[in-house]
């Protein structure tokens, strides 16, 4: 696995989030979402990461 950081994170879920979105203003959509994760804090990042792919990411390992 590639080493963790909050970017990574984020843009795991933002993807997550928008693999199954079809609708019209899909930029607008994909800033939107982004927007919401960026602002979350890592605790909420690694523990929705963690029902995504599964694993036990914590916040103690991501590189700052």
């Amino acid at each position: 696995m590639s080493t963790l950081t909050r970017d990574l994170l984020i843009k795991t879920i933002v993807a997550n989030e928008m693999k199954n979105y079809n609708g019209t203003n899909y930029t607008q959509q994909l800033k939107s979402i982004y927007h919401k994760w960026e602002h979350q804090s890592s605790d909420v990042l690694c523990k929705k990461f963690n029902k995504i792919e599964n694993s036990n990411v914590t916040v103690d390992i991501l590189k700052r």
